[in-house]
């Protein structure tokens, strides 16, 4: 009965563990992500090197560009979060694990769509230097959380 007992606390407190490092690892995730929007703003004003009226010009568009992006960001963080969650508690199945690739290739397709979808629009503004200047440094930056994010998550088991 006391032995019974000594497995059910740890099983609980292994499932208590497990559940608060992903949300933990949510929160950090989450944290950098927010910290990531307020860096990139930073280093594109410093690297574009807009004039005036193309500097208002530029972050007009480019608030319009986020906002349709933060949609494919939070998908993403969702499906990291739950690939985590799956796989560090050992219950991926060949069927989740399908659907969260197909899910992966989905917000990928997705923000590739987007990203081209506003190119003209910065090509009004800008000239095509700076907008691919613009695309160089984005994609650097997406690199940057894509690295964080790997080192985060172990490889499927």
């Amino acid at each position: 009965m006391v032995k019974i007992r000594i497995i059910k606390f740890f099983l609980v407190l292994f499932a208590l563990l497990t559940v608060c490092g992903v949300h933990v690892f949510a929160s950090d995730l989450n944290y950098e992500r927010v910290a990531m929007e307020a860096k990139k703003k930073v280093h594109i004003a410093k690297h574009m090197q807009l004039s005036g009226n193309q500097d208002k010009n530029f972050w007009t568009v480019y608030s319009n560009y986020e906002r349709d992006l933060d949609n494919i960001y939070r998908r993403k963080f969702d499906l990291v979060i739950n690939f985590r969650r799956a796989n560090d508690a050992n219950q991926m199945t060949d069927n989740l694990a399908a659907k969260m690739l197909d899910d992966f290739f989905s917000i990928e397709k997705d923000k590739l769509r987007i990203k081209q979808s506003y190119i003209s629009e910065f090509r009004k503004i800008l000239p095509n230097k700076k907008v691919t200047l613009f695309y160089q440094i984005d994609n650097k930056l997406d690199a940057i959380v894509n690295h964080e994010i790997a080192i985060k998550i172990n490889l499927l088991q």
